[in-house]
């Protein structure tokens, strides 16, 4: 037997609970907490929104444009810093 791939939103709820998992484990702080602490440092940046959740590094990829050029940062999903941006 042949199994079907997972429909795009089944995909998605199971990238929702380990988020989930990983904040009520307390190694990952709420999206909006990091959302805003990261917009506030990148002053000057439009937010594009839709970041992106990596379990394996517990990391966030947010991505941001200035001038044309698009910047994506990668947050700590537990402590809010941000670890590395593509600009620099």
């Amino acid at each position: 037997m042949i199994a079907a791939p997972m429909p795009a939103h089944a995909q998605q709820r199971s990238e929702q609970d380990m988020v989930f998992e990983n904040r009520q484990q307390g190694r990952a702080m709420p999206l909006r907490v990091i959302e805003r602490r990261v917009v506030t440092q990148m002053r000057g940046y439009d937010y594009l929104g839709n970041p992106i959740y990596f379990e394996r590094s517990n990391t966030y990829r947010m991505t941001f444009m200035r001038d044309g050029q698009v910047i994506r940062v990668e947050v700590d999903a537990g402590s809010g810093r941000i670890r590395n941006r593509s600009d620099r």
